[in-house]
């Protein structure tokens, strides 16, 4: 039986003026799973058993906040809110509770490490140091959930659901990954709502999610709707502010990723040139959110457009650009 092609659902941008950003990452060159980060020199005590994505998150909440002048100080906990993407931060924790389980019983697992098999208390545990009393939220969508994450969070403030977010991703290596890469370190944003005064070194940040049903692209009317899904999608992103000067495309080898590459090479033509160096199977969803935040963008303006999507259909696009200062 033909599988049913679905219409592309309208485009629903989400906007936020960024002010600060944090990332924490291992040295370039460090293998998955060497020690790079000392959480007593960045964290100080009270850290030690902690997940390691938990701790990454930690710092870059630090960096992230320091960064933005305190932002979030100026305003009520009830109106700070924190949303967090990952596909992998408690996947080690995971494994060694099954792996001590199976050898020794329940009666072996650790009490201050369990707790965290909750991947939802990961970002908990950032609200609770800092005092983010609005929203929290968890979201694990394959390879997107860190620009889903900073999606949501705009959506939230534009609602009136709070007043400032730390959104973005963190994440620590899989040990169950196979071939996929393995991702460590967290990178977050402070984030107020979208059309207010933008300060000096901050952006406008845009966002948008849409889902390709990898069964659809069996289908050439399929893989055309879903070609001209993520046409809409660039164009509602891009419909405002300055035109994109670095365009990157970060997605499985599959279907999917074909399908999202062709739509926009095909829209970036005369535009931008399209970077896949960070394409490629990846365990986890940071890189998109690195590749937003980890490069200053000119001061005069420009725009820098980080495209994601993986095997699974979902796909995340996000733009992030200066803009005039106004305060």
């Amino acid at each position: 039986m033909p599988v049913p092609v679905p219409l592309p659902l309208p485009v629903a941008v989400a906007e936020a003026v960024v002010h600060g950003a944090g990332l924490v990452l291992p040295p370039d060159g460090t293998d998955p799973g060497a020690p790079w980060f000392d959480h007593r020199a960045r964290l100080g005590r009270g850290h030690k058993y902690l997940p390691p994505a938990c701790q990454y998150l930690l710092a870059a909440a630090r960096t992230a906040l320091a960064d933005s002048g305190a932002e979030a100080d100026r305003h009520a906990p009830e109106l700070r809110g924190a949303v967090v993407g990952t596909n992998s931060a408690v996947a080690a924790l995971h494994a060694d509770i099954e792996e001590t389980v199976r050898r020794e019983g329940a009666g072996a697992l650790s009490p201050m490490g369990v707790p965290y098999f909750s991947v939802n208390l990961v970002a908990a545990r950032l609200s609770t140091e800092h005092l983010l009393k609005g929203f929290n939220l968890t979201v694990t969508s394959p390879r997107v959930a860190g620009i889903e994450a900073l999606h949501l969070a705009a959506l939230e403030l534009a609602a009136g659901r709070g007043a400032v977010a730390l959104a973005g991703a963190a994440e620590a290596p899989d040990p169950r990954a196979g071939g996929a890469a393995p991702e460590a370190g967290a990178a977050l944003l402070v984030l107020r709502p979208g059309g207010g005064p933008v300060p000096a070194g901050g952006a406008v940040l845009r966002t948008v999610l849409r889902f390709v049903p990898p069964p659809a692209l069996a289908a050439a009317q399929g893989r055309a709707l879903a070609e001209d899904s993520v046409r809409q999608a660039l164009d509602a992103l891009c419909a405002s502010g300055p035109g994109p000067h670095e365009v990157e495309l970060l997605a499985d080898p599959s279907p999917v990723g074909d399908a999202v590459a062709r739509a926009l090479r095909a829209w970036c033509a005369g535009r931008a040139p399209v970077s896949t160096e960070h394409s490629g199977a990846r365990a986890g969803a940071l890189a998109p959110v690195v590749r937003l935040a980890a490069r200053p963008l000119p001061a005069a303006g420009g725009t820098r457009l980080v495209v994601a999507a993986s095997r699974a259909g979902t796909v995340a696009l996000a733009s992030i650009h200066t803009h005039r200062h106004t305060n």
